[in-house]
């Protein structure tokens, strides 16, 4: 299951919505993103829900960007690593949360 499409990271990248040239390979990274995401959940014991949290959604958005962007600018791309992780940690740190106190 992918978290995002590829129209949601397009203006991450300031990449026109009409422009198509990157679709394919922008397909690609939201695949990878979805399951770098799957990935680093898993290792704090947590999923992403049915209905995809919208802080899922945006670190999602932003690996893609960080994986299109690395094949082309490796240290520029650090910027949407650094923000992805900023977005998932947020992420997780609510849904710990949740779960303060419960039995």
């Amino acid at each position: 299951m992918t978290y995002c499409q590829v129209s949601d990271v397009k203006p991450v990248l300031q990449i026109d919505a009409a422009d198509t040239s990157h679709d394919a390979e922008l397909t690609v990274c939201v695949t990878s993103s979805s399951a770098l995401v799957d990935g680093l959940l898993k290792a704090k014991d947590l999923t992403v829900p049915a209905v995809v949290p919208q802080l899922v959604v945006d670190a999602t958005k932003y690996f893609a960007a960080w994986d299109f962007r690395r094949r082309r600018d490796p240290v520029g791309a650090e910027a949407f690593w650094a923000e992805a992780n900023r977005i998932l940690d947020v992420y997780v740190d609510a849904e710990r949360e949740s779960y303060v106190g419960s039995a």
